[in-house]
């Protein structure tokens, strides 16, 4: 069977698969990049272990050897994995770069924590951009050089995006892009999504989106508004400007509010924000420290750890639901801001 087909079986497993196939599932997958990489002729090295340590894999490109390292787990990478995969690349061959893939994507912190580093020599796949390679029209070789050189011009190590709409009635549609460096544009490839929108939100991570259509949609509800709100996850505070910037050139007309933590430097953000972004009009909101400071979480990092998917969507329901909205927005500026433009803007 082509390998494209042995990823898109991969893709849907079926409603009663035991852990044991999901386990397995990971292999095959490492085999599925392995006939990619050969198919494109990048001379791909299976896993391998150098030193105690255990790699998935390497390849060959334009001179240059990558070391590879993919995993498709149930929740988001923590900076953790990423690190780790790091100190195996950065005690190799000086200009060594690691291709690190997580298909079940990466936490917001892990994004900044390793933009912000020394160095920058790990870059970082989504499961769009295997999409994009394996079975979109693209290739793996085309999506890596589109990263290279992003990450070398402009400091950005990962950029795939995703997007929400959110209605008054509560329902959500999950819209998946990715950046494009040669266009300066967000892609999606479905020609039935809906490009026009009433109320354009760009946001740091996942777990904010989720928040976030969880407030808007209370606050539509609550005044009887019906308005269509698209959320971007930018995935990571750094790329924020870049991904407002480049999600003008496919929702135009329709005001935008950026939602960033503060990570307890409200102006420092702010800077970050007015040298970056270069729409005409746009609005900002910064919580601090944090954007679950509105749900009054002491340890917000912990909460997130401990909770994700659907069990982190059942306890934001319930947080957002015993939330009185008048009262936040009277004690916290930065939610007042997001409050009055759902209802205003």
């Amino acid at each position: 069977m082509d390998f494209r087909e042995k990823y898109k079986e991969l893709l849907e497993p079926a409603d009663d698969a035991p852990p044991t196939w999901y386990r397995k599932r990971g292999y095959a997958f490492e085999e599925i990049l392995k006939s990619c990489l050969e198919h494109e002729q990048l001379d791909p090295r299976a896993s391998f272990k150098a030193e105690g340590e255990q790699i998935d894999g390497s390849f060959f490109l334009d001179g240059s050897v990558f070391l590879l390292e993919a995993k498709w787990h149930k929740n988001e990478l923590p900076a953790s994995a990423i690190y780790q995969f790091k100190g195996k690349v950065d005690g190799k061959l000086a200009g060594t770069i690691g291709v690190f893939i997580s298909m079940s994507g990466y936490s917001k912190d892990a994004v900044d924590a390793l933009t912000l580093g020394k160095s920058l020599n790990v870059i970082l796949f989504g499961k769009e951009d295997i999409d994009a390679a394996i079975i979109g029209g693209s290739s793996f070789r085309s999506v890596l050089k589109s990263k290279l050189r992003i990450a070398a011009e402009e400091g950005v190590v990962y950029h795939s995006t995703e997007m929400e709409q959110v209605s008054k009635d509560g329902q959500t549609i999950i819209e998946a892009f990715t950046y494009d460096s040669r266009s300066s544009m967000l892609v999606k490839q479905d020609l039935n999504f809906e490009a026009n929108s009433d109320l354009v939100i760009v946001c740091e991570g996942t777990t904010d989106r989720e928040l976030l259509s969880l407030l808007a949609t209370k606050i539509l509800n609550k005044f009887g508004l019906t308005k269509k709100i698209n959320i971007i996850v930018a995935m990571g505070k750094m790329t924020i400007p870049r991904v407002a910037n480049a999600a003008s050139n496919i929702i135009t007309n329709a005001p935008v509010l950026i939602v960033t933590d503060s990570d307890n430097d409200i102006g420092k953000t702010r800077d970050m924000l007015n040298r970056g972004v270069e729409l005409d009009s746009w609005r900002c909101s910064i919580p601090d420290p944090e954007i679950e400071s509105w749900l009054g979480l002491d340890h917000p990092k912990e909460f997130r750890r401990r909770y994700r998917g659907t069990e982190m969507r059942e306890m934001l329901t319930k947080l957002v639901n015993d939330l009185d909205l008048e009262e936040l927005s009277e004690r916290d500026e930065s939610f007042k801001t997001f409050y009055d433009w759902i209802k205003n803007a």
